[in-house]
């Protein structure tokens, strides 16, 4: 009798335990996946016209899409934004567009402009990763003035000759950064150079310090 007990103790132990590790794995929704994304920036003067299109699987109710406010930039959206199922709030430091969707899969275009400082152009990112080896990812500039590329471009391009630049990233940036600042200071220099002054100015204060705590009282 004690036996069959603990026999039949150790059986519902072991369904219960069963349950417990496969119902989280049921219960745990797919996780949006970045598929396609093809995006061409036509550059004319100090404007740059962007029209992005993105294909994401599984994007759940609904899926943000992120782009940076950058200073010394001006950006006008196409009317397209103000169909039923997308929201564009701006926020401090950023464009936030919220897009309903309706099935397994969301499909977006995008199209907008941007004025001003072109050294980093503003790209709409979605949170939903990129699947590298997968995921195929496009962006195209065209109408690149001759010598005024940016001496680091990001993310890497190639340019073929024929008056396209084309980059292939395995995720999507948050911005291009292939026309050189008319200061003509490229963005990793500007880095560089503060990481020096930083420095310098801590070497400074630090001199200044050891030579007032020396002085006589």
């Amino acid at each position: 009798m004690t036996g069959t007990f603990a026999c039949a103790a150790v059986t519902a132990w072991l369904a219960t335990a069963a349950t417990a590790t496969t119902a989280p794995a049921a219960s745990v929704a797919p996780q949006a996946t970045l598929r396609d994304a093809r995006i061409r920036i036509s550059l004319h003067g100090d404007t740059a016209h962007v029209s992005a299109r993105y294909r994401v699987s599984d994007p759940g109710d609904a899926l943000r899409f992120n782009a940076i406010r950058i200073a010394r930039q001006v950006a006008a959206f196409d009317l397209v934004l103000g169909r039923s199922g997308l929201r564009l709030d701006t926020l401090p430091g950023l464009f936030r567009l919220t897009a309903i969707a309706r099935g397994p899969g969301l499909s977006l275009e995008l199209r907008y402009d941007v004025t001003g400082d072109l050294a980093r152009i503003p790209l709409f990112v979605p949170e939903a990763p990129a699947a590298p080896g997968e995921s195929r990812l496009l962006i195209l500039v065209d109408g690149l003035p001759p010598g005024r590329a940016a001496r680091f471009p990001f993310p890497h391009f190639t340019h073929p000759g024929t008056g396209t630049w084309v980059s292939t990233p395995d995720h999507l940036p948050s911005f291009v950064a292939l026309l050189a600042p008319k200061g003509d200071i490229p963005v990793p220099t500007l880095a560089q150079w503060s990481v020096v002054v930083i420095a310098l100015g801590g070497t400074a204060l630090w001199l200044l310090v050891q030579l007032w705590s020396r002085r006589p009282a």
